[in-house]
């Protein structure tokens, strides 16, 4: 007679505590790192939150520097999310990019952690290695992506390595001074920056700059 089959057991594998826990950990960081800012915010408010000791999260993460560095890198991956999914469409216009900035960077964790404190306790010298800055320039590098060819028909290697540091530093200057005034209408902004300076993004992947059409691609 065969055995009878074993029920799934519903107990949790120690692999698997110590993964809640840790998730635990940074979920809890990500909430108070983001409402009260690095200074203000102790690994035991963290622990309290998460309903833990202090221990695992030495264990897991080694001190607070280093969570708040975690932290900072999970905020940081959802704009390079967004960034990468952008870049999946070429048909996509200066306002949509703006749109999916501001949604992002005005959101009061991302504010805090990423743009200002995190720029004060870990430096601005890691930017160049942070997912923001490697998506970024990934779809600007990219010679399959319109924006990309056009980008390479303006700079070089050299060029453009500055330019997207000037890009990422402005727009991350304009989130500070955005998020101080929440009535602002920033999303109004880009149109008249843009009209300005004579700029359109068109679907048909032409750049449109005064009277002129510079093609995107190369053509």
């Amino acid at each position: 007679m065969p055995r009878p089959k074993k029920l799934p057991s519903s107990r949790q594998t120690q692999a698997e505590r110590r993964k809640q826990t840790q998730d635990k950990v940074l979920e809890s960081a990500v909430i108070l790192f983001g409402e009260r800012g690095y200074a203000d915010t102790s690994l035991a408010d963290i622990a309290k939150l998460a309903d833990i000791t202090v221990t695992p999260i030495y264990h897991y993460y080694g001190n607070k520097l280093e969570l708040f560095t975690a932290v900072t890198e999970f905020y940081e991956g959802q704009l390079a999310g967004k960034i990468n999914e952008l870049a999946e469409n070429e048909d996509f216009s200066a306002e949509q990019a703006w749109d999916i900035f501001l949604d992002v960077m005005q959101q009061p964790g991302f504010n805090r952690v990423v743009l200002i404190d995190a720029t004060r306790v870990l430096g601005r010298e890691r930017w160049p290695d942070t997912s923001v800055f490697k998506a970024v320039k990934a779809l600007l590098n990219s010679s399959e992506h319109p924006i990309g060819a056009y980008f390479h028909q303006l700079f070089n290697s050299t060029e453009a390595e500055i330019v997207i540091r000037m890009v990422i530093a402005a727009l991350a200057e304009a989130a500070i001074a955005m998020a101080e005034d929440s009535s602002f209408d920033a999303r109004s902004l880009v149109h008249r920056i843009l009209g300005m300076m004579g700029v359109d993004w068109r679907q048909e992947n032409t750049l449109h700059t005064g009277k002129r059409l510079y093609p995107i691609n190369g053509g």
